[in-house]
């Protein structure tokens, strides 16, 4: 088969887990022997907005398109200014199937010139396609509590109901017309079935995740307890809860290592100047399938105060497969994986840090009852095996026997 892979980041410029996922899948396939492309998008600035950059990711050829730089929701939903380019690279890759990940800033236009010549299949990663705001968190930095996106309920939270409603109506006639629409976990298939994605396109395809290599093991430690976390300076991952827990805590025995994903795009988004506690805080890069495991053995815990029920949670099934505690936020995707008191230490998600103190301030008094215990409470898929889902399903599409 021939597949194209549509995505807003790409290696080199990998950012957020609807990457990884696509990036990954896309070389599993080449693989098994498919015929794979990526398009994706850039704000390089030698790049005029459409224009494109071809370069090889491996085997796979990836074409890059120049894209602006969105002043509002509605420019991050829609640029009609790229489908034309994207229907040339139709024409020229005349592609079996295609598969659309994340596309903020690149248009749901793309999707819909896909519809009309191809089998289309949208991974939904998130809210985005239904909320302005992609994370159902509203400004005040609380999970807007629904369980199907309501433009009703929208319209306290946008600065344009009517707008908000209208994309969110297109949202479902898009989303309907495609073959499949997949979601990465049970609970996110609930969620866009309460928005109004319809059961015959609905479909749970679990996310990947990068096991630990061949002959892996943790390296024994005997030091302060490590804590990692992963979501950046970033509200909706929690960083707020963060810091006040770490501002209540007066032990220095810990260290906490916070991975700013930006430093892998060649900018800080971390500053020390804002990490200033008790233990020890060291800001680190982004990690990838090379470091993947390096990482996790530099930590015991890992902090996931996620302020929104997450559709999946890639870092915690990356942790648990390598024998890594996790403090998180209940809900969502997320604790498909987790028991608390098992493998977890489950909080509630409430916007309040004074949990997540206590849960900190546990594993740091007694930390033989946590750490080395961890493990999935069922099997994780592998890329492998997420990419032979995904292969059945487009030829499926392609022969035109799916439901």
């Amino acid at each position: 088969m021939r597949i194209l892979t549509v995505n807003v980041h790409y290696a080199p410029e990998s950012f957020g887990g609807a990457t990884i996922v696509a990036e990954e899948v896309t070389r599993q396939l080449a693989a098994r022997g498919h015929e794979t492309y990526v398009v994706t998008g850039t704000t390089d600035g030698s790049l005029p907005i459409a224009g494109l950059h071809r370069y090889q990711d491996a085997v796979t050829p990836v074409l890059a398109m120049g894209r602006p730089l969105p002043a509002s929701p509605s420019e991050e939903y829609s640029q009609p200014g790229l489908a034309d380019r994207f229907d040339q690279i139709l024409d020229s890759v005349r592609p079996d199937v295609v598969h659309f990940h994340a596309m903020q800033a690149l248009g749901v236009e793309m999707v819909q010139r896909s519809l009309a010549r191809v089998p289309t299949v949208v991974t939904l990663h998130d809210a985005w396609w239904f909320c302005e705001r992609q994370f159902m968190v509203r400004s005040t930095g609380k999970w807007c509590g629904q369980v199907g996106i309501d433009a009703r309920v929208c319209a306290t939270c946008v600065p344009d109901p009517a707008s908000h409603e209208r994309r969110q109506e297109l949202s479902r006639t898009i989303l309907n017309a495609c073959s499949k629409v997949l979601t990465p976990s049970a609970y996110w298939a609930e969620v866009m079935r309460g928005s109004g994605v319809h059961d015959h396109v609905l479909q749970v395809n679990r996310n990947g995740v990068l096991h630990p290599a061949a002959g892996h093991s943790r390296t024994p430690h005997s030091g302060p307890v490590r804590f990692g976390y992963v979501g950046g300076d970033n509200p909706i991952k929690g960083a707020p809860q963060l810091r006040a827990a770490l501002r209540g805590i007066s032990r220095s025995d810990y260290v906490l290592r916070l991975v700013d994903a930006g430093m892998k795009l060649g900018h800080q988004t971390m500053s020390a100047q804002d990490w200033q506690y008790s233990g020890l805080i060291q800001i680190i890069p982004g990690y990838d399938y090379r470091d993947i495991d390096s990482f996790f053995d530099s930590i015991d815990v890992l902090l996931f105060p996620s302020q929104w029920r997450e559709s999946y949670g890639l870092t915690v099934r990356e942790a648990l497969l390598r024998g890594v505690w996790v403090i998180a936020t209940e809900g969502g995707g997320t604790v498909e994986e987790l028991q608390d008191g098992v493998n977890s230490t489950l909080i509630p998600l409430d916007g309040d840090s004074a949990s997540l103190q206590r849960a900190i301030e546990a594993v740091l008094q007694s930390p033989g009852d946590y750490l080395g215990r961890a493990e999935p409470l069922r099997p994780i898929p592998t890329f492998a095996e997420q990419a032979a889902d995904l292969e059945d399903l487009y030829l499926s599409l392609c022969q035109g026997t799916t439901d």
